[in-house]
């Protein structure tokens, strides 16, 4: 819990690059890596960069922490099983399901290593669980 307050705290948002990503900090202003033009803090953005801002603190908080993958769907094409089966792969925790959920946008991830686990699995056992039975 710490690493991600850690991390929202010192993200600021660039206008001219249009990302929120770590600041130069000098003399008290933020500046932006890249562009080297002033970073807003979160509490000075707009209404519509605080929505592009959340997402991308967002999409930096799933890559960290190792839970990048393909939608739902995707996941579902890669283990060649129903959309249904990785619902319920998910409910029992056998996959890992990231879901950002604001401004009325809904977008869910399934993360790789879980996918690629539930593969090797399958091909060990024949079955998607890792129940340690050989």
């Amino acid at each position: 819990m710490w690493k991600k307050i850690e991390r929202e705290r010192i993200r600021g948002w660039c206008g001219d690059c249009g990302i929120a990503w770590p600041p130069v900090i000098t003399a008290g202003e933020w500046f932006c890596p890249r562009c080297g033009g002033r970073m807003k803090q979160k509490r000075e953005l707009k209404r519509d960069e605080k929505s592009v801002f959340a997402f991308q603190a967002w999409l930096d908080e799933v890559y960290c922490d190792g839970k990048w993958g393909p939608s739902p769907g995707g996941a579902a094409s890669e283990l060649h099983c129903d959309r249904s089966m990785i619902d319920r792969l998910v409910d029992r925790g056998i996959l890992e399901k990231s879901a950002y959920k604001h401004d009325g946008q809904l977008i869910v991830m399934i993360s790789n290593r879980s996918i690629d686990k539930a593969k090797e699995n399958k091909a060990k056992r024949r079955k998607w669980t890792d129940s340690g039975e050989d």
